[in-house]
């Protein structure tokens, strides 16, 4: 403490005990209680008066006359104080015994004072009048009375080629749809309009007018821009830089290491590689598995009872006698009644690929079914070719692999059917000609009629190899009966007197589940909650199925999740940093960021200074697959899933094989912070939905495991990496309906904070091959993409206090591996955001070393309305303002200085002229300006005073 802080904090104890002891000394027999005779209208001064002792102190304090605050202990005993009296009262005063002294300050000095405080304030608002005349005489409308102000206004360079952002709120935008027009000048000191205009269009999002915005390439940078609104009011702004256009990484150094992603890597192969990287690099690494399993890369077989399915029945003896599924053309006469049968001839049209039909058959014979390859030309030429030839029907097939498509197209004059099999069917069938076949139809029956079966036991152990059929026993009277042989289960279905089918789908599901050795093997329902009152038709021999393609190298039981812990101190003693990736399991470039980082960090750190100081001071988890199971999925059966595996549905619902591809929980949607459950939009309680947000919060293991990553060591920092789009953001994350109420907002300088970080994230992805991630998608999730209810980021922002963010990575979830310089690659958006993410954590480095304090300063700006000005703050860094108007000393209970609103800087104060402004700033991490202690003690605060002669 400072001698001078010191000392007067004892003259401060000696007054309060002075003033006590005189209070505890006042008694009312004393003085009799006197009435001092304050007279109405009196007008009162202030006088000193010399007491002779502490007594008479005390007997002065109990007239109860009105003493300042302050008794000054004299050197010979007697004490001075000051008192606030009327001449009737210095009368009474004197009566009993008291002498009072000369007057300080009279009622006279009073007035004078105010008349000089009315005199200051007039002049101030004076000059403030004046300032405003001159402030605004670029034509502009005042700020506090405009309705149109420009919130951002944007350069930038994306893969060499200039944009202008903009963004502006219009006082009209929720009711109004005009766009806005952003007139450009072309540099310093030239006209507006000169470096051209563009419009900027209205985003409204849950009905809810948020701003207006929009990006125009431009030839020059501008240095100004100007919006007109539709009400004739003016704002104008200086254009501001978005991210560097230098593209070198200096700290990179010549010998830096990258590029260590060559394909793309499945779950299992990325738990393979960072268990490599971790028995590699002992020292510097561990592998980790999470808590929690998943339910496993598995499901139950699975079968309908359905007639057999449209198909191409070829004949023995060629050696592709079987049936081949088709998809039926959305053109010409679909196959029907008993098919269409002949001879299959694959065509020849005299050209270069003679077998595509695309010009007049040679030699085919009338009658026969044309076999013809998909190709240059439109399906719907082919088949008017055949037509012509005297072709019975067309099987096309198919040239991608993977299921065939109903063939397009309009063709009224066609009169025989078109379909289309599968690329590997259309070579087996090609390899067995000369044949003979039918086009048989078929579908599925009604969902009266539907029996679905499950197998009791996982697919891969043993329920795969089951089979069931429901047969006609060609009989009158006929009861319905099951039976079980080995893996085969045959239902013999009832008939009626005239021998007719009889047995319903529900009666069938209460015979299946009622015999011990059916139900032993499977379980049986009517379909997606139907009565079952529809009767079931006979059906071939159907093999149960789960499925699942993958090869036997991916495991099938319940997954264990793996993250690599990465760091030279791994005990929880240094700030911890969390990359995670494929909650969505289609995004199959985000791990490929998670593991490039992670052999950077590693194979770099013995040679690279910059790369050893971040794992010397920083505790790095990364776990590239979230969501294995749904990864897996995603490689092997269906690579648009994004969800878990998890089937949720009832057996009354999408409980069936049909629907198999739409089960699953999206783990984005199943943490426990602003959630579904908690009102919040943007997921749903639907279990086929792409955005199921699960049964209950936290239901999934896979969620499970990343809230139990966050609550390790002292996560500080995060990023969550997706595909696509090219955003970044924070939160919030979503918001409730309606009115789009958000989860809180970050605090100014938190959102500053976010901003100044996304920056240098931002700026080392543009450095690797020149991608901008726009102005446009860079911010809180809720504003520039949608509402996420239930979302990770949220959950590691407000509950684990973590500063979390998400990539969008690239432009397709499963771009070509190469791709093109400037377009989708997988390669290179791995090495660009993987440049982002290790800036992150050099931004983690930073922040836990931090001691710098911010400094900040108030903006003054003339308003509009007299006697008033508008007051901001502006720090030298990312920091949160307290302030104070009333004089009094600012505390971390203060008001805090907020933002202005949705994707704006500080707010604008407007205040008196005159007002007495304190404040302080505070840092994200924590350092106070000035050294400042906001306990309601110190004194080293800023101070101001709101006029703009200073």
């Amino acid at each position: 403490m400072s001698r001078s802080r010191r000392a007067g904090l004892i003259g401060s104890v000696v007054l309060v005990a002075l003033l006590a002891g005189a209070l505890a000394g006042a008694a009312p027999g004393d003085t009799g209680q006197v009435d001092l005779g304050r007279i109405a209208g009196e007008e009162a001064r202030v006088v000193e008066m010399i007491l002779p002792d502490r007594d008479a102190l005390d007997r002065l304090v109990a007239t109860g006359v009105d003493l300042e605050h302050g008794a000054h202990l004299l050197e010979n005993g007697a004490v001075a104080v000051r008192a606030v009296v009327t001449p009737n009262e210095i009368a009474s005063l004197e009566a009993l015994g008291f002498s009072v002294g000369t007057t300080v300050s009279s009622a006279d000095d009073f007035s004078a004072a105010l008349a000089e405080r009315e005199a200051t304030i007039a002049a101030h608002v004076a000059e403030n009048e004046a300032y405003f005349e001159a402030a605004y005489d670029d034509g502009s409308t005042a700020p506090d009375v405009s309705d149109v102000k420009i919130v951002r206004a944007d350069y930038y360079t994306s893969f060499g080629e200039a944009f202008l952002s903009v963004e502006a709120k219009w006082a009209s935008g929720q009711t109004m749809t005009n766009s806005l027009q952003v007139q450009r000048d072309s540099g310093p000191g030239t006209e507006f309009g000169s470096g051209g205009v563009q419009n900027i269009s209205r985003f409204v999002d849950a009905g809810v007018y948020l701003y207006h915005r929009g990006t125009s390439s431009v030839s020059t940078r501008p240095d100004r821009i100007r919006i007109t609104s539709p009400g004739g009011d003016v704002a104008i702004a200086k254009v501001k830089d978005w991210l560097p256009t230098d593209t070198e990484d200096t700290w990179k150094g010549d010998f830096y290491q990258e590029g260590f992603v060559t394909s793309y890597l499945t779950p299992t192969e990325l738990y393979d590689r960072i268990s490599a990287l971790a028995e590699e690099y002992p020292d510097l690494a561990e592998l980790v598995q999470l808590p929690f399993e998943t339910n496993g890369y598995r499901r139950k077989a699975q079968a309908l009872l359905d007639p057999p399915p449209p198909r191409l029945r070829i004949d023995a003896p060629s050696s592709a006698a079987g049936s081949y599924g088709f998809a039926q053309a959305s053109y010409g006469p679909a196959v029907s009644g008993a098919g269409v049968s002949g001879s299959l001839v694959l065509v020849n049209d005299g050209g270069a690929l003679p077998t595509e039909g695309c010009s007049p058959l040679v030699g085919f014979p009338a009658g026969a079914i044309a076999i013809i390859d998909r190709g240059t030309c439109s399906f719907v030429q082919k088949t008017l070719n055949a037509q012509a030839a005297g072709a019975a029907a067309v099987v096309i097939a198919n040239n991608v692999p993977g299921t065939p498509t109903a063939p397009g197209g309009s063709a009224p004059t066609a009169t025989i059917s078109t379909v289309m099999i599968s690329q590997a069917d259309g070579a087996v069938a090609k390899a067995g000609l000369p044949a003979t076949g039918t086009l048989i139809p078929g579908g599925a029956a009604p969902s009266s009629a539907r029996v679905g079966v499950d197998s009791v036991a996982w697919g891969h152990e043993g329920g795969n190899d089951l089979t069931i059929r429901a047969v006609d026993p060609g009989v009158s009277d006929s009861l319905l009966s099951v039976g079980v042989s080995g893996d085969d289960i045959t239902v013999g279905l009832a008939t009626d007197a005239s021998g007719a089918l009889a047995s319903t789908a529900a009666q069938v599901v209460a015979a299946i589940n009622a015999d011990p050795a059916a139900s032993s093997l499977v379980f049986a329902y009517t379909y997606r909650g139907n009565a079952g009152s529809g009767v079931v038709a006979a059906t071939d021999r159907i093999g149960l199925d789960d499925f699942l393609s993958a090869p036997d190298t991916v495991s099938r039981d319940p997954h264990p999740v793996y993250a690599l812990r990465i760091g030279k101190h791994r005990d929880g003693s240094k700030p911890g940093v969390l990359a995670y990736a494929q909650e969505h399991a289609r995004e199959w470039v985000p791990p490929l960021v998670t593991i490039e980082t992670a052999e950077r960090l590693l194979r770099n750190y013995a040679a690279h200074g910059h790369t050893k100081q971040l794992l010397n001071n920083l505790d790095i988890w990364i776990a590239p697959s979230i969501n294995p199971d749904g990864g897996h999925y995603s490689f092997y059966d269906f690579s648009s899933q994004r969800k878990n595996m998890t089937r949720h549905c009832p057996v009354t619902g999408s409980y069936d094989a049909n629907a198999r591809t739409a089960w699953g929980v999206d783990n984005n949607r199943n943490y426990d912070t602003y959630s579904l459950f908690d009102g919040y939009d943007g997921a749903s309680t639907s279990c086929t939905s792409e955005v199921y947000a699960g049964p209950s919060e936290l239901s999934e293991p896979e969620s499970k495991n990343l809230d139990w990553l966050a609550s390790q060591a002292d996560i500080k920092f995060s990023m969550n990496l997706h595909s696509s789009g090219n955003y970044f953001m924070w939160s919030p994350g979503s918001y409730a309906l309606p009115g789009r109420t958000t989860a809180p907002r970050p605090t100014l300088g938190e959102e500053s904070f976010f901003w100044g970080a996304s920056s240098r994230i931002l700026t080392a992805i543009k450095r690797y091959r020149g991608l901008s991630v726009t102005p446009a998608r860079t911010g809180p999730i809720a504003d520039v993409l949608y509402s996420a209810a239930g979302n990770s980021g949220d959950m590691l922002w407000y509950k684990h206090d973590i500063y979390a963010w998400n990539f969008e990575v690239g432009t397709s979830f499963q771009p070509p591996f190469e791709g093109t310089p400037t377009g989708g690659s997988a390669r290179r958006e791995s090495m660009e955001f993987a440049n982002g993410l290790v800036e992150l954590m050099r931004v983690a480095y930073d922040f836990d070393k931090d001691k710098q304090r911010p400094t900040s300063v108030m903006r003054i700006r003339p308003s509009s309305t007299a006697g008033k000005v508008l007051v901001t703050f502006e720090t030298t860094e990312p920091a949160a303002v307290f302030y104070t108007l009333d004089g009094t000393t600012p505390t971390l209970a203060s008001n805090l200085y907020a933002s202005a609103g949705v994707r704006e800087a500080g707010e604008t104060l407007t205040v008196d002229v005159g007002t007495t402004i304190h404040w302080f700033s505070v840092d994200a991490a924590g350092n106070v300006e000035r050294n400042y202690v906001p306990d309601g003690r110190g004194r080293n605060f800023n101070r101001g005073v709101a006029s703009l002669s200073g």
